[in-house]
């Protein structure tokens, strides 16, 4: 984890040394939603704090699809908060739009159905179509990572596996998290200025 960590440090600083150089934001804010067929729906809001890097926070109700090798494939939901900071470049640009490349990574904290508590850490990639003549921008992104479910009095986590009826009996629970997101926002294009 401690890597990790340095590692993400270490590629925002970067990110930040050489921003002046690729000045592209293409928008100031954005509101909007992550949409079926997502496994996860909810709103989306998304910022540009320089002109690369941004920050994008969604507020999910989410399915975890999922497994491991002693419990199987396991399916569970929750309520998430997701919230990570991208770098973001251009590297198309046609009449009518721009298209965007992103990578980051973040953290997301959430609160499971039947009562127990999730954290996780994640990367995201993916891509942002953003519309030169309306105030529309898509994002497709992939976001694998670590999860854990833990709950404070020590029982077994109650999220069963889909093949069974066995409730997991660890606390708490590691997993690979992961979400495929399809987002929708509005764009506010005042973009950021040099």
């Amino acid at each position: 984890m401690k890597k990790f960590t340095l590692i993400f440090l270490a590629t925002i600083l970067l990110c930040f040394s050489c921003e002046k150089l690729m000045a592209q934001a293409p928008y100031k804010a954005s509101v909007g939603g992550i949409l079926y067929p997502s496994l996860a729906v909810g709103p989306s809001f998304k910022v540009f704090l320089t002109n690369n890097i941004a920050f994008q926070t969604d507020m999910l109700f989410k399915a975890v699809f999922t497994g491991s090798i002693n419990e199987g494939a396991v399916l569970y939901f929750l309520l998430e908060t997701n919230t990570n900071v991208t770098y973001q470049k251009k590297f198309k640009e046609k009449e009518t739009y721009e298209l965007f490349w992103l990578m980051g990574g973040g953290l997301s904290l959430g609160y499971q159905i039947s009562g127990n508590g999730k954290f996780g850490v994640n990367t995201i990639m993916g891509f942002e179509l953003c519309a030169k003549k309306i105030p529309l921008t898509f994002q497709m992104d992939l976001r694998p990572g670590y999860a854990m479910l833990f709950n404070m009095n020590g029982s077994p986590i109650e999220t069963f596996s889909v093949f069974s009826s066995n409730y997991l009996d660890k606390n708490p629970w590691h997993h690979f998290d992961w979400l495929l997101g399809f987002t929708l926002r509005y764009t506010f294009k005042n973009k950021i200025d040099n």
